[in-house]
């Protein structure tokens, strides 16, 4: 069986470094502007501690759920069901016109955002190969580091464009 996975990891392993990349990206691209949106919606400063608290408020025990759930079940559907989530959530972010709906699309994203970690892990590991698993396992953290610098980078380039400046303190 490991005969038949060995020619196949060396073209699933750029493509889930690739989708990793990409589910996480968007959480990295919101995290330093998200203050500003809830801001501009008229949320009071204890609403938007909550609403940025509420991705990883709902993120944290559902990774655990859906690790378990891929575990039984396997990867693909969740992984699937957690990128169309994703996908969803960026566009109602768009929709957001008041706090509780951007608080309310905090918490889909963060549940639906839960499946893409354990299920590109899981693939990662599952394809690794014997003897090269750490070494796949060290394309998925650049993946995940990646997505946060690029998230970051962007998202502050796109927040001095539109004329918000860095807290000064």
């Amino acid at each position: 069986m490991n005969k038949l996975k060995q020619p196949q990891a060396k073209h699933v392993l750029p493509i889930v470094s690739i989708v990793t990349f990409l589910g996480f990206l968007d959480t990295h691209l919101l995290i330093p502007v998200i203050a500003l949106y809830a801001s501009e919606l008229k949320a009071s400063p204890g609403i938007i501690g909550l609403i940025i608290g509420l991705y990883s408020l709902t993120n944290t025990p559902a990774n655990i759920l859906f690790g378990r759930l891929i575990d039984r079940i396997g990867y693909k559907i969740p992984l699937i069901a957690g990128l169309i989530g994703d996908a969803l959530s960026m566009f109602l972010y768009s929709l957001s016109r008041l706090p509780i709906h951007l608080a309310l699309v905090r918490v889909l994203h963060g549940t639906t955002g839960a499946s893409i970690g354990p299920a590109t892990m899981s693939v990662t590991a599952g394809y690794g190969g014997e003897g090269q698993k750490g070494r796949a396992m060290s394309f998925y953290g650049m993946s995940l580091a990646t997505a946060t610098l690029v998230g970051y980078g962007l998202s502050g380039i796109l927040a001095s464009r539109l004329g918000y400046k860095a807290a000064e303190g």
